[in-house]
């Protein structure tokens, strides 16, 4: 927890202006997409860089967030969260210092399980939500309110994006289309996670295009919360995420340069264990904007000597950790156990 990310005080003057677009998920692991056949979506393929063992250290949605919202400190404990962290770990904060307008999308309200207000209060992400600019939406959420599409509240950011004067932005999309309980908003009926994942992975396949063909310069960052745990195992059933088991924290985290001059023949694979610091160092790594506008990308350069973050994640009653190869628990701190296989 204190290991940071180094950002600089100014930007040089030759910096090239971009966007940061973090596409923040619930509801997807490694093992959700296998088990629903989509790990060959067209989506993971345009990807740039894809880390193989990232860990989202937690299985629920507002620590994740907040995880991710303080990417530029190593990891913390699960009850640190809810305390408040030193100033250089806000990574929006830290990228608002240097001219990053920040903005937060979401496709639902916030108010379920307070989420908006966690942002506020731990998470260092202040922007008012981009409104919908239709009431138009084809599910509703668990809790009964309307999601909004997520291709629909991406193109209507990059609308003001391309009508607004701020050279650079920074922001934090949250999607919960993956949540379980959505419905069909007509029918009321509950809708397959694999039939929803279909259509969130080509709303984001789609987007990309569009991006490609507004030709704005876009780091887009995906990173998923947590997993949906559509396959349990021996210490939780299907559906249950009070544990944070590797299958529901291993999520496919990955990194696209819209706008780029060059792209890797292909994708590059970060096969270290990773968690949220390893994408500040590669924010901070491309703040001068030169990235987009090289005729060729050092990828290596870019990727090599990541921080690394060992595979350990925490809810409020238990933490899991892999140690030589083996997977660990420890509930409501009792004695380690190996995690049933």
């Amino acid at each position: 927890k204190e290991l940071y990310t180094q950002f600089p005080a100014a930007l040089p003057a030759d910096a090239q202006p971009f966007d940061l677009l973090v596409i923040n998920i619930c509801s997807l692991s490694w093992s959700d997409i296998e088990a629903s056949g989509l790990a060959d979506h067209p989506l993971w393929k345009r990807m740039d860089i894809m880390f193989d063992n990232f860990n989202s250290a937690t299985s629920y949605s507002g620590p994740a967030a907040i995880r991710l919202a303080r990417a530029s400190c190593g990891q913390t404990s699960h009850s640190d969260l809810y305390q408040q962290a030193d100033k250089h770990c806000y990574l929006f904060e830290n990228l608002a210092q240097l001219g990053f307008k920040n903005e937060l999308v979401m496709d639902h309200s916030g108010k379920f399980g307070d989420y908006l207000k966690e942002l506020r209060d731990y998470a260092g992400i202040q922007a008012v939500p981009l409104p919908p600019d239709s009431s138009d939406h084809n599910l509703v959420a668990f809790d009964g309110e309307p999601l909004y599409q997520d291709l629909t509240m991406l193109k209507q950011w990059l609308s003001t994006r391309e009508k607004g004067s701020d050279l650079r932005s920074a922001m934090f999309y949250n999607t919960i289309e993956l949540h379980d309980g959505n419905r069909n908003s007509t029918t009321n009926a509950q809708v397959a996670y694999k039939q929803r994942l279909q259509a969130l992975l080509d709303d984001l396949d789609q987007f990309m295009t569009e991006l490609e063909k507004s030709g704005r310069k876009v780091m887009v960052m995906i990173v998923p919360e947590h997993g949906a745990a559509l396959v349990g195992d021996k210490m939780q059933i299907s559906g249950l995420r009070d544990i944070p088991s590797p299958s529901i924290t291993h999520v496919p985290a990955a990194i696209k340069l819209v706008g780029a001059k060059s792209a890797p023949p292909q994708t590059i694979r970060i096969a270290q264990p990773s968690s949220y610091l390893a994408l500040s160092e590669l924010v901070s790594r491309s703040l001068d904007g030169k990235l987009f506008t090289q005729d060729s990308i050092d990828w290596q350069k870019l990727t090599a000597n990541l921080p690394q973050t060992p595979v350990i994640s925490e809810t409020s009653g238990s933490v899991v950790m892999t140690y030589q190869g083996q997977t660990y628990i420890r509930l409501n701190n009792s004695s380690w156990v190996p995690y049933p296989r």
